[in-house]
């Protein structure tokens, strides 16, 4: 059993003795079930559907998750590392324990009613639109932040001084406020 730390995530991965599991061995939808201890590496889970499912000690490398809809999905001990999430909707989704993020795409993807608090996103690449969605104490530094939706639901996240001008972007576009010259 290893833990891997990734800033303030300390996520308990798959026990060693694990196989890397290279497809999806679940029905698509996927309802009520809980997924465990495993590795999986290079799945597609391309439009599939995750329905009240509890996601635990489980790593997911180079996967395809785009256009996947996660509703009421909760999330202990998870590391996606290199995943696409393009696309993807989220309702409702929960960090319950240690999650992790590195590397992964988020491009024109929607998180709605999601609870992401002290998850850690590392060198991601953030197009979604954030509806109803906390993220305080979230990690957010070093992902670039500039094509997300609904700034407020970053109350309370972790952001670098660079990440700011980013920020003011999103904040133009989301307020719809017009920038003019100041009048002589």
């Amino acid at each position: 059993m290893e833990t891997t730390r990734i800033r303030g995530a300390n996520v308990l991965l798959p026990s060693d003795d694990e196989t890397p599991v290279a497809s999806w061995p679940h029905t698509n939808p996927l309802e009520e079930e809980r997924v465990a201890n495993a590795d999986f590496r290079s799945v597609d889970l391309s439009s599939h559907r995750l329905v009240d499912v509890t996601i635990d000690r489980c790593r997911l490398r180079t996967s395809r998750l785009m256009g996947v809809s996660l509703v009421r999905v909760s999330l202990r001990d998870v590391l996606f590392e290199g995943c696409q999430f393009d696309y993807a909707t989220w309702a409702q989704v929960r960090a319950v324990g240690d999650v992790a993020f590195v590397g992964c795409s988020f491009r024109e993807a929607a998180f709605e009613g999601c609870d992401l608090r002290k998850a850690v996103f590392d060198d991601c690449a953030f197009g979604v639109d954030l509806q109803d969605t906390s993220l305080a104490g979230a990690d957010l530094r070093e992902s670039d932040l500039s094509g997300l939706s609904g700034l407020s639901s970053l109350r309370g996240a972790k952001v670098t001084a660079m990440q700011l001008r980013q920020l003011n972007e999103v904040m133009v576009r989301d307020l719809d406020l017009t920038v003019a010259e100041a009048p002589l």
